[in-house]
């Protein structure tokens, strides 16, 4: 029998799904998102898509301050990621997409979800990246020319609200391991719920 990797193996190097994927990969700052959402565009050739590129620099400014972001400051932020002709490339309307995004709470999700009714047969799913608040506090210090710093760690995980078990269109990580580790587990998890897409 085909462990999860063969299953993932199997339908790499970007064959035909029978609908359009949006993966957010989420998660507090400094859990990796950037690196693993990489890994997984590459790997199952998605195209990638860097959530904060989208902050309008009034985000971006307050953030680097270590001034944590409000509610207000997020939604027009969610709303650009959530809005297709910005999350669908030009010229490639069928592309799968992997796109950082820290989606801290409940109802930051429900407005990207929300997206899904726009376009049928779309369909939108996040990873989420967990790790403990010390781990991360550790990894945003050691960073380099990143606007979010360590302070802005515990401000996250105040806001935090980690996926209840009805939102099963997530698909936990637990990043709190090597890298190596994290990469194989998350391409093989996501490959396969792809894998069985085929048209």
């Amino acid at each position: 029998m085909a462990d999860k990797a063969d299953t993932a193996d199997s339908h790499q190097g970007g064959a035909p799904t029978a609908h359009r994927w949006i993966w957010f990969v989420t998660g507090p700052t400094a859990c990796g998102k950037t690196t693993v959402a990489k890994q997984l565009a590459e790997e199952l050739k998605m195209t990638y898509l860097e959530g904060d590129d989208f902050h309008p620099k009034s985000n971006v400014d307050k953030m680097s301050r270590g001034e944590p972001l409000v509610d207000s400051d997020r939604w027009d932020w969610l709303r650009a990621l959530r809005d297709r002709e910005l999350v669908k490339p030009p010229g490639k309307p069928t592309d799968n997409l992997v796109v950082t995004c820290s989606a801290l709470k409940r109802h930051y999700r429900d407005v990207l979800r929300e997206g899904s009714t726009d376009e049928p047969g779309l369909r939108i799913r996040f990873v989420y990246l967990e790790a403990p608040e010390s781990v991360l506090v550790r990894r945003a210090a050691a960073r380099k020319g990143h606007f979010a710093g360590s302070n802005l760690v515990h401000s996250q995980f105040m806001d935090l609200e980690p996926p209840e078990e009805d939102e099963d269109d997530v698909v936990r990580i637990d990043v709190d391991r090597s890298p190596d580790e994290v990469q194989k587990d998350v391409v093989s998890r996501i490959g396969e719920i792809m894998g069985r897409d085929n048209p």
